[in-house]
């Protein structure tokens, strides 16, 4: 299985040529997503419809709607990789022993170490910190 984290998925879903190709090379069945990959580019689009709505926003609503809209059809056809008890464990561990890496990137790869996927990244100095953490950087 192969997780992609949420800087991947931006290129991936802007249409990124060289992102497409490689990811057209992966079985569909072995393409999956976090939760927190998904909550991360969710919210980011909730944020821009707030935004919008309040008319302090750079799009219109009509659009950051339409892009919200998009990037759920763009997440369906994933495999969701489900945040666990085990996954919260190895995070909690990794906060204990103070890994210096982002709260969100550390739930990732707890999940990715959990469900036994390889994360897909565009940089690995953070994860490269992460014990354990199978990764395949894209540039």
């Amino acid at each position: 299985m192969n997780a992609f984290d949420t800087d991947v998925l931006t290129e991936l879903f802007a249409g990124d040529v060289l992102y497409v190709q490689r990811f057209a090379a992966i079985d569909p069945d072995k393409r999956g997503l976090s939760i927190v990959a998904a909550a991360e580019i969710v919210r980011g689009w909730l944020a821009a419809i707030r935004q919008a709505e309040a008319g302090k926003g750079r799009m219109s609503l009509e659009y950051a709607f339409g892009q919200f809209q998009q990037r759920l059809v763009n997440m369906a056809p994933f495999t969701l990789l489900s945040y666990t008890a085990a996954a919260d464990a190895l995070f909690q561990q990794w906060r204990a022993a103070k890994v210096r890496v982002g709260t969100n990137d550390l739930r990732i790869a707890a999940i990715c170490i959990v469900h036994r996927a390889t994360l897909v990244i565009r940089n690995a100095r953070d994860y490269a910190q992460i014990p354990g953490l199978t990764f395949d950087v894209w540039n």
